[in-house]
């Protein structure tokens, strides 16, 4: 696990264990725990974790909005479903191609899942280029994108 994925976690943990009201009660929770990141960082890592502010008649604070998730993995099954025409690992990349006009559409659905071994996307018209940092996270990165095709998708 990297940094970021390592800190994500801690903040997942931090939020569901407290009542955090402002980015600095976070930013200090952190430090408590060894992990110190700037404001900018911690801003990032709320929008990625998709951290809403909850508000109460007295207060606000933070909470981690989970369907928000769910709604990409189920728009990538579906644009899987209907427009993926092939999803193979060649070496630290993965190549997603689509029919015409859909692959930056992948790209967007990709990037919203912030799937951890995805560095990057890269689409065109018709094919998504997903840049991993390694082979094995590449290989990961399929497996795990492979759990949204169709069934039959990789059956010969």
């Amino acid at each position: 696990m990297n940094k970021k994925e390592s800190r994500h976690q801690l903040i997942r943990s931090l939020v569901l264990e407290h009542t955090i009201q402002t980015q600095q009660e976070l930013q200090e929770l952190l430090a408590q725990n060894g992990i110190s990141v700037t404001q900018s960082t911690l801003s990032r890592d709320i929008k990625d974790l998709n951290l809403i502010k909850v508000n109460e008649v007295d207060y606000s604070y933070y909470a981690i909005y989970s369907t928000s998730q769910s709604k990409w993995a189920k728009r990538l099954s579906l644009y899987m479903d209907d427009a993926l025409l092939l999803l193979r690992p060649v070496q630290h990349t993965v190549i997603l191609k689509s029919l015409p006009g859909l692959a930056e559409s992948f790209g967007s659905i990709l990037d919203k899942l912030n799937i951890p071994e995805i560095v990057a996307t890269i689409c065109g018209d018709d094919t998504c280029l997903i840049i991993c940092e390694t082979n094995e996270d590449a290989k990961r990165c399929f497996e795990q994108l492979k759990s949204y095709t169709p069934p039959h998708f990789f059956k010969k």
